[in-house]
């Protein structure tokens, strides 16, 4: 389970550019305002500190979000 950078709360969402993973409530919000039915209405908070915008609807849900398992193991040598 991935957790928000700020909190110990689940995270929603995990940035593609910088791996920040935060909650809804430690992003940027696009603009004030009462919702207009957009997809994106957060943005990455770490980026828009940078001036630049990554926008929710550009980022890798969280809860949804499967790492990648390598398994590593020892082969025999067989004939030696």
């Amino acid at each position: 389970m991935e957790v928000c950078h700020k909190c110990a709360r689940p995270a929603d969402y995990i940035c593609p550019t910088c791996a920040t993973k935060s909650c809804r409530s430690h992003m940027e919000l696009r603009y004030t305002g009462q919702d207009r039915g957009l997809k994106s209405r957060y943005m990455c908070p770490k980026c828009w500190k940078t001036k630049q915008v990554m926008l929710n609807q550009n980022m890798i849900n969280a809860r949804r979000y499967r790492p990648k398992k390598y398994v590593f193991y020892k082969v025999p040598i067989i004939g030696k």
